[in-house]
Order: structure tokens, then sequence, then C-alpha cells
């Protein structure tokens, strides 16, 4: 795994806060949508006059099941909307908990890339932020077997939790750069993930859960391919320089803001926008050449 942390123009230019952070203060509360619940949508109320992010991956855990984030989303101060989401916890469907809670990890980069393509698919078919619900629990399978895990209610976490101190010491590796607002992940020769974010305290809380997340996919994967740091970021500047060169399709954000979503050389992705600000921009290899 190589790692190219990124300082962006006009980062800070906007105020706002992580989900974890504002789950923990008990900002905002999010919950199943009704008493009988549905799988693919949640109820997100944010209590305070604070801006709140979630990100697209963000796995929450608690209530019915573990559901992960279909897209990013920007909450308004004093706002409640419905959370698109997939779930990632299929034998279970009985409360543990009212509320969700936040984990320390997002959603491996496969399964990012395989839910943003089927998500840019429904938005221009249907309007709608949804997924396959079966690509994602076929994802969660995959990664259940790769690592010999046997779960009861065939639940994503499990997998971390059996994993995790092998994750924790993988990750050690990377240090994370204070004025970074943004990084780009490889594995071997390839390209894996680029997420950028607004803020810089926003990136140093997702630091390692994006790492956590890409532990998953690449953990036991033969190291015989360099990746020179010359040509890391070469990679990256020209992702960066072209990115406004691309075809988007814009639509409205879940909560507040823009999306415009693209689909190019085997990656997809989008770019979430409130008022000329950029709050998160995330591309996602989609071809598959990391094996």
């Amino acid at each position: 795994l190589s790692v190219v942390q990124i300082a962006a123009d006009n980062q800070n230019s906007f105020y706002y806060i992580s989900a974890q952070a504002a789950i923990d203060k008990n900002l905002i509360q999010v919950k199943e949508i009704s008493e009988s619940g549905s799988v693919n949508m949640l109820h997100v109320y944010n209590l305070s006059d604070k801006f709140v992010f979630l990100m697209d991956g963000d796995v929450l855990a608690g209530a019915k099941q573990n559901r992960v984030l279909n897209t990013s989303v920007l909450l308004a101060p004093n706002s409640k909307i419905n959370l698109p989401v997939s779930c990632v916890e299929r034998g279970r469907w009985s409360h543990i908990s009212e509320k969700f809670q936040s984990t320390d990890y997002v959603a491996p980069s496969d399964l990012r890339a395989k839910k943003a393509r089927r998500v840019a698919e429904n938005l221009r078919r249907k309007k709608e932020h949804t997924a396959s619900q079966k690509e994602i629990w076929d994802e969660v399978d995959k990664y259940a077997l790769k690592f010999r895990v046997k779960s009861i209610s065939s639940n994503l976490s499990d997998v971390y939790a059996e994993k995790n101190r092998d994750f924790v010491g993988f990750i050690e590796f990377f240090k994370h750069v204070p004025k970074a607002n943004g990084m780009a992940v490889f594995v071997k020769n390839n390209l894996l993930s680029i997420d950028i974010f607004n803020r810089t305290d926003i990136f140093a809380e997702y630091f390692p859960k994006i790492l956590k997340g890409c532990a998953l996919e690449v953990f036991g994967l033969p190291g015989n391919s360099e990746l020179s740091e010359a040509e890391a970021n070469y990679k990256t500047l020209n992702f960066i320089d072209q990115f406004e060169k691309l075809d988007f399709d814009e639509y409205p954000g879940v909560g507040i803001g823009t999306e415009k979503r693209f689909n190019t050389n085997g990656l997809t992705g989008f770019e979430l926008s409130y008022n000329s600000h950029l709050i998160h921009l995330t591309a996602l290899n989609l071809q598959n050449e990391k094996e």
C-alpha cells in the first residue's frame, strides 16, 4: 500500500463537524425511519446549530441492523432528513439499541466503488441514492470468507473486529501530515481511492478510518510490486489536474449542497459541494486490478 497525502487549495474554507463527533456529543441522532424500519433508509435529526458531515462508506452500528452510507451528506443546522443506506449485516433485523453509533472505519473501497456505480445509475434512472443490496451483501460475504470469519449475522463489523489487532499494526506505518486535507491510496501500481475534504481536522479524523478500510481490502496480498514516490505523486496530481475536465451528472445532495458524479478510466466518484465550497471529493477504482 502507498499513500500520497494532499494539501489542496482553499482548505478550511467552511466549518463543519463530523458525524462521529456529533453522535458522541448527542448533537445528532440517527434512528430507524419507523418502528418497523426500512433496510435502505434511516432518519437523521440534527439537534445542533452546526453543519454536520457524514461520509460515503461510513458504517453505522446498532438499531435493527448495521448500515453503510450510500453517499456523503452535509446536514444543515437544526434539520432532519432521510438518509439512504445499505445493509452490511444481513442476518439481524431486531433492535439492539434505539440509536445508531459511529464506527472507527469506513467500508473498503471495492464495496464503496460498486455502491457508487449503482447509486449513479439509479440517480439517472430514478433520481434515488439507492445501491444494489445483493452486491453489498456479496462484498460482505467475500471479506468474511477471505479472513475466515464466521459471523452469525453476516456482519461486516465482525470481520473488522476479528482482524483489528492486525489492522492497527498495519496502519501505524502511515503517519498523518497535519497540513493535509486529502489522500490518494495505491495498491501495487493501481490507484485504489482518493478522498479530499474541505477541512484538515476532518481529514485527520478520517485518515485512520480510511486506512482501516483499505487494510481489509489489501491485507495479505503479496508485496512484490513497488510504486515509486515520483510515480505515485504524478498519478495523484494528474487526476486532480484532469478532474475539472471530466463529464459530470449533477444532482441535489441528500442533505444540502450539490453532487457532481463522474465515471471515467475505470474510476467512479463524486464531488459534494455547498455554496462553492468543496465538502468532499471521492474517486474509487472500478477495475479490480489489485490481485
